[in-house]
């Protein structure tokens, strides 16, 4: 009887610990730029309808204006090839990491996403995707581990896939890809853009402690889930030995 106490002990220290645990190792986004930095995207290029003018593209440079909790100012500057400006050229952009709006409304797939996020990690706004893979990549002769999102969009009208891989640590996005095709017919239409970082200052930076744990929740829960089910299986064997 003593050895079953002792048991029935160890599972509520282990509920206790699951309640003191989970909220420390919950995710924190919070941004992983400064002031000053920013990307410049380059190597555009464009093909089938709407997209032919990213051919003419130059460049693409955001900024960070300024940061302020979890949100991040970004300015917008850049040229085509011909050296006129970009539309929206000089316009600024307020990015909240945690929520996932610009300027307050809700936007997937933006320029940056927190800092430290792990495969399986959600990315705002709520409910939308997650980081479908963390790896190395090497840009700009500097490799980097960076967080990619992969997505896939069905409709009646269009198929689309769409890549984004983003620089963990910064959480600023450094290339990105899509590919649609209409359903028309009698012959379904492809277009596709893509483009890339060709220069930066957020490689050079001095690398933030880290605000979420190297490994996702799901594992911890996981772990947590087995220990208990061994210690249930245990109290059941005892009991049928005695």
């Amino acid at each position: 009887m003593s050895s079953l106490k002792h048991i029935i002990s160890f599972i509520f220290a282990v509920v206790i610990l699951v309640a003191l645990v989970l909220p420390v190792f919950a995710i924190q986004y919070s941004p992983g730029v400064s002031t000053g930095q920013y990307v410049k995207y380059g190597n555009f290029a464009g093909s089938g309808p709407g997209y032919e003018t990213f051919n003419d593209y130059g460049f693409l440079n955001l900024q960070v204006e300024s940061v302020s909790g979890n949100t991040v100012t970004l300015l917008s500057t850049g040229q085509f090839k011909n050296g006129t400006a970009l539309p929206g050229n000089g316009t600024t952009d307020v990015w909240n990491v945690e929520t996932g709006t610009d300027n307050g409304t809700p936007s997937t797939q933006g320029p940056i996403i927190a800092t430290n996020l792990n495969q399986g990690d959600a990315i705002p706004p709520p409910n939308t995707y997650s980081v479908n893979q963390t790896a190395d990549r090497t840009y700009l002769s500097t490799t980097r581990s960076v967080n990619i999102l992969n997505v896939t969009v069905s409709t009646p009208d269009y198929n689309s896939t769409l890549s984004y891989v983003y620089d963990k640590i910064s959480g600023m996005l450094l290339e990105s890809t899509s590919t649609t095709t209409t359903q028309a017919q009698p012959q379904p239409i492809t277009s596709t853009y893509s483009y890339s970082i060709i220069e930066t200052n957020v490689f050079g930076s001095t690398s933030p402690s880290p605000t979420v744990p190297e490994f996702s929740t799901t594992i911890l829960a996981l772990a947590i889930l087995v220990i208990t089910i061994l210690t249930v299986a245990s109290i059941f064997i005892l009991k049928k030995n005695r």
